[in-house]
C-alpha cells in the first residue's frame, strides 16, 4: 500500500523539486547555476530527456535570463548531467560581496560563474532576470541559504 508524505508529519519536510539528465557544453560543480546554452549544437539522444536544449555553466552575468536551474551532481567535462530545474534547492552558493535576505528574487552573480545574488534594482536591466526566491537567507560566499527556483518550462513536454 503507498503512503503519502505530508509535510512535517515525521518532522522532516518534504520540498519537491524537478529534475533532468540534460547534455552540458562546460564543465560544472554540484551546486552551479546552469543556464541554456543557445549557442550548442543540440543533442539528438533520445535516451535522455530534454532532447534539442543544452545547458552549461551560468557566466559571470548579472541575472542572465537563460539561467534555469541548479546541477545536482559534478561533471569535469562536457556531458550529460543532472540538473534540478524547479523547486526548493539548498546546493548553490552565494557571491561573494553579500548574502541574500529571506524573499528577496534570486538571480546569477555578475562576478562569479555558477553563483547566486540578490536581484534587485541596482542590477536589473531590460534583459535581466531572476530564476528563483530565497527561502532561507545567504550570508555572503556561503551556501548556507535555500531557494525555490521557479519552473519556466523550458524542458516540460
Amino acid at each position: 500500500m503507498a503512503i503519502q508524505k505530508i509535510d512535517g508529519v515525521d518532522a522532516v519536510n518534504n520540498f519537491p523539486g524537478k529534475f533532468i539528465s540534460v547534455y552540458s557544453t562546460t564543465a560544472v560543480a554540484k551546486g552551479d547555476v546552469v543556464m541554456i546554452d543557445f549557442s550548442a549544437t543540440r543533442s539528438t539522444d533520445q535516451t535522455v530527456d530534454a532532447v534539442g536544449l543544452s545547458v552549461k555553466k551560468a557566466t559571470a552575468t548579472a541575472n542572465t535570463p537563460f539561467a534555469c536551474g541548479v546541477a545536482t551532481q559534478t561533471i569535469t567535462a562536457a556531458g550529460y548531467v543532472q540538473i534540478q530545474y524547479a523547486g526548493y534547492n539548498n546546493t548553490c552558493t552565494c557571491e561573494a560581496a553579500g548574502g541574500i535576505t529571506l524573499g528577496q528574487f534570486v538571480g546569477t552573480d555578475n562576478t562569479a560563474a555558477g553563483r547566486v545574488q540578490a536581484f534587485s534594482g541596482t542590477n536589473r536591466s531590460d534583459t535581466a532576470d531572476y530564476f528563483a526566491v530565497c527561502v532561507d537567507a545567504f550570508t555572503a560566499d556561503t551556501a548556507d541559504g535555500a531557494i525555490i527556483i521557479f519552473d519556466k518550462g523550458y524542458f516540460n513536454a
